[in-house]
């Protein structure tokens, strides 16, 4: 079972933004920490050389699995150069039937793009996607609609809007690339009705892009910004504890065992928003080691 984390987890919404430790800090204290891969952002791509990302994940001996990017033909071409396999879509606004057949036409075309290259294209989920319309949850309608593309399914934010993953996983059998493992103590459903895709978000994934283009001082706005609307959400994003605490409702186990019997391994991907203690890379230290303790 090949175990990674993303490059978010050093810096979560600042990650995004190019600010905090250099990639090569990052993929030294990934490998010291435990894990096989890493998953990247697109700043990661934007701001380093290619020869330079595949000269340090030489010398620390990583794997780049993935990345967080809504998939264009600029970084796939990137991600296929340092040997990643897929981009991810981090997710995109869509409240309905209907809007979910738009994305999933998206992601067709996407994939059929990125398949020049040797890299599959899936799509990451967070809580909303479990709203349901017209009797299934908008991330089913999605799958449904679409044959082409792949889910990354978190765990987490699924069993925090109220989706049981390892049903998820098989029904949607051989159309999950990857885990994002986030451990959660909450049941909290998707929540309201989600954004239109044909209406602003401040949550659009795709103003990230080309953010190294921006000067410090706006990226720093940005990043101030996005605090902000996170601590206005409250409780939302406290629901991270340790990996295998006594008040956790995921059952990891179950989730292996439900991906084993797909037709292909597919690979897991640790990511933190909330920390316990003090120490960040104990905590993410700490969730490599149980994984390998009680799931492999």
């Amino acid at each position: 079972m090949q175990i990674g984390i993303g490059t978010y987890s050093f810096g979560g919404i600042a990650s995004y933004m190019g600010l905090g430790p250099t990639l090569l800090e990052k993929f030294q204290t990934i490998k010291a920490l435990g894990f096989d891969s890493v998953e990247l952002l697109p700043v990661d791509l934007e701001d380093n050389d290619t020869e330079d990302i595949k000269k340090w994940l030489d010398e620390t001996g990583l794997k780049v699995t993935s990345i967080h990017a809504e998939p264009s033909e600029e970084i796939v071409k990137k991600l296929a150069a340092v040997g990643g396999k897929v981009c991810i879509w981090a997710g995109t606004p869509f409240n309905s039937k209907e809007e979910a057949y738009e994305v999933a036409a998206q992601l067709d075309e996407m994939a059929d793009m990125a398949a020049k290259y040797g890299v599959k294209v899936a799509y990451h989920n967070h809580n909303q996607e479990f709203f349901f319309d017209k009797g299934e949850s908008l991330l089913e309608h999605l799958l449904d609609a679409g044959t082409k593309f792949y889910s990354q399914l978190d765990c987490g934010w699924a069993q925090y809007g109220g989706m049981y993953p390892p049903y998820f996983i098989r029904k949607y059998k051989n159309r999950i690339i990857s885990i994002h493992v986030k451990e959660n103590n909450k049941v909290m459903g998707p929540g309201p009705r989600p954004a239109s895709r044909h209406e602003p978000s401040h949550f659009d994934g795709s103003m990230f892009a080309k953010v190294k283009e921006l000067p410090l001082e706006e990226r720093q706005k940005m990043l101030d910004n996005f605090t902000k609307q996170f601590a206005d959400a409250g409780d939302r994003f406290k629901v991270q504890g340790k990996m295998g605490e006594p008040d956790s409702n995921m059952d990891w186990k179950a989730i292996k065992e439900a991906l084993d019997e797909q037709d292909f391994e597919a690979f897991w991907v640790v990511e933190r928003e909330e920390f316990y203690g003090d120490d960040h890379d104990q905590c993410i230290a700490d969730d490599c080691a149980w994984l390998r303790a009680n799931i492999e």
